[in-house]
């Protein structure tokens, strides 16, 4: 891709450039690439709607449930690293860790 960026080396943005490749657009294309870096953005920070969901997934020639099985996972996992990089959220964590050590 083009533009050098953290979300284009995510793995969703990877999947994203694999299937719209095995779908047939342009993956060298400008408007191709920023689409996968738009859909990456938003899929990793907020999720993807039933509506983007079915959309994509019909472009691409895939289930609605491959996609937000591509990118679940990894947005979890950007959720909380970011939580867990605030301090406030990192001493709420260890102490609602605490309580459930103690019940």
């Amino acid at each position: 891709m083009y533009f050098d960026d953290e979300l284009s080396e995510s793995r969703f943005a990877r999947w994203l450039l694999h299937h719209s490749r095995l779908a047939g657009y342009d993956t060298t294309a400008a408007q191709t690439q920023m689409t996968i870096l738009l859909l990456t953005a938003i899929a990793l920070s907020d999720g993807l709607d039933a509506t983007m969901t079915t959309r994509l997934a019909q472009a691409l020639g895939v289930t609605p449930q491959e996609v937000t099985t591509a990118y679940v996972g990894e947005m979890r996992q950007a959720v909380l690293t970011e939580l867990r990089s605030h301090p406030d959220l990192r001493a709420l964590d260890a102490h609602l860790d605490q309580l459930a050590r103690n019940r």
